[in-house]
């Protein structure tokens, strides 16, 4: 499959709404995961070793050299000149901005963690970690998906959607001006209802949470397995974005189910194939080095290390 150019070399840096074009990192990035492994001594003598599902990234940019302009760049965060963090960096080769749970319908942490409805209004359905199988999974390499199941009459637009991965961001930052993507496969449960009808929406929010406008994928009937999409453009002044799910209550029967699989958000102008989520996850600065060389307008090698904040 042919991918677009993903906005290659754009690195974004900074706090949501005020982000600052970076110099790209022409050395590389790296990012290992980390996880916090134990080992435990058992009652027999043996050892048991166990690591946590979750854990955070350790992202390490790389200058082969900077002019010190651009220096300056990264000395401002680093010395809390452009103000105090946590951070978020807006990696292009990120290719699923939704958490590993999130993008993967469940299967990491086997329960909605990161997934919400609307409990504003009764009749928004309740969320379910789905392991049945059969024609309730889209893919057999998926251990699980999301279930939306509806056990009172369904509000008339019921929604879900993700929750933001740090406490005081309203949704997913963007950059104004760049393409996002957002596409899940979903399908009606087939016994209850042969058919269905949802859109897939991402709403954009200014910094202070206000709802700015809508991009949809339009209103499409569903009979089985259906993969759904909206791509739009983040508008002036934007700084998050919230993909949803919005049925159609008036098509869904109470005891109706949704099976959602492989959702993916990505900075595209296009649909590509399903990636496994990194989330964007806010940062904190752990390190910037630099060397001086006799010719002090420049700085190499430069390295930028960054922390991902646990969940």
């Amino acid at each position: 499959m042919v991918r677009a150019d993903r906005n290659w070399p754009d690195v974004y840096f900074g706090r949501p709404g005020a982000l600052l074009k970076l110099p790209y990192p022409r050395d590389g990035m790296d990012k290992p995961f980390d996880r916090l492994v134990h080992d435990f001594l058992t009652g027999s003598g043996q050892h048991q070793v166990s690591s946590l599902a979750g854990g955070s990234r350790l992202r390490t940019l790389n200058w082969r050299g900077l002019h010190v302009d651009n220096y300056a760049i990264l000395e401002r965060f680093w010395t809390g000149a452009s103000g105090h963090g946590p951070y978020v960096l807006i990696d292009p080769s990120d290719r699923n901005l939704l958490t590993p749970n999130q993008s993967g319908a469940s299967s990491l942490f086997n329960d909605t963690s990161g997934w919400l409805t609307d409990t504003v209004f009764s009749g928004s359905g309740v969320l379910s970690s789905n392991g049945a199988g059969g024609t309730t999974q889209h893919n057999i390499y998926n251990a699980r998906n999301v279930r939306w199941m509806f056990n009172a009459t369904p509000y008339e637009y019921p929604a879900v959607y993700f929750e933001p991965t740090y406490r005081n961001w309203l949704g997913i930052p963007v950059v104004p001006g760049q393409s996002y993507a957002f596409s899940s496969w979903c399908r009606p449960d087939g016994v209850v209802d042969a058919s269905v009808q949802l859109a897939l929406k991402i709403h954009w929010y200014n910094g202070a949470g206000g709802w700015m406008s809508e991009t949809s994928g339009g209103d499409i009937v569903m009979t089985g397995w259906l993969r759904y999409s909206a791509v739009g453009v983040a508008p002036l002044g934007a700084v998050y974005a919230r993909p949803l799910y919005v049925l159609t209550g008036s098509t869904m029967s109470v005891g109706g189910s949704i099976y959602i699989d492989e959702p993916m958000f990505e900075q595209d102008t296009v649909v590509n194939d399903w990636a496994p989520g990194t989330g964007l996850r806010p940062v904190e600065i752990m390190a910037l080095s630099d060397r001086v060389p006799f010719n002090a307008r420049f700085r190499f090698p430069v390295e930028m290390s960054l922390r991902e904040l646990a969940p």
